[in-house]
């Protein structure tokens, strides 16, 4: 996804945004890995787009852990010394993310196929969702999703997962990371 990201920039400056929502986000690990990967391409560029990334779950419990954005000690084992010091700060309980990127992502509980989509969206992130959604479901979904994507825009699916429902919306870009 990392190679992705130069492309969601495309064509934006200072008064553009680079918008990005995490579908089923949990705990918020992904939305904050997003947000730090969008900020260290943003630093490349003179003028940057503003980066807003929308994180959405059903369980209000995983929404309030997001949000405070502590995690264990155990992530030094998976985040470099370099990202660690750049984007979190330590602390008793753990690594909390630094204020500028949680200020990045805005969680919210939310309902893929019930509730209002976000829109005019870069990149949508439904990593491990559709494993769980019926086929008439994930149709709906990636009808969701395509209206919701710019033209151009990316969705990045799991491994176990792909667009066979709904192949006349989206086209992959990278097959093998299901992007």
């Amino acid at each position: 996804l990392e190679e992705q990201v130069p492309a969601l920039f495309t064509g934006k400056s200072g008064g553009d945004e680079v918008r990005v929502w995490v579908v089923a986000c949990a705990t918020g690990e992904e939305a904050y890995s997003l947000a730090m990967l969008l900020s260290e391409h943003a630093r490349l560029i003179d003028d940057p787009p503003a980066i807003q990334v929308f994180a959405t779950d059903l369980d209000e419990d995983a929404i309030r852990a997001a949000r405070e954005g502590v995690y264990p000690p155990a992530i030094a084992a998976d985040v470099s010394e370099e990202r660690l010091r750049r984007f979190f700060m330590r602390e008793p309980r753990g690594y909390r993310i630094r204020s500028e990127i949680r200020d990045a992502v805005v969680f919210a509980n939310h309902d893929l196929l019930k509730d209002a989509p976000f829109s005019r969206l870069d990149l949508i992130s439904c990593r491990n969702l559709f494993i769980y959604l019926n086929r008439e479901a994930q149709q709906h979904a990636l009808e969701i999703a395509h209206f919701a994507v710019r033209p151009h825009g990316r969705l990045f699916l799991g491994v176990s997962e792909t667009v066979d429902v709904a192949t006349h919306l989206f086209r992959p870009v990278d097959k093998k990371h299901r992007i």
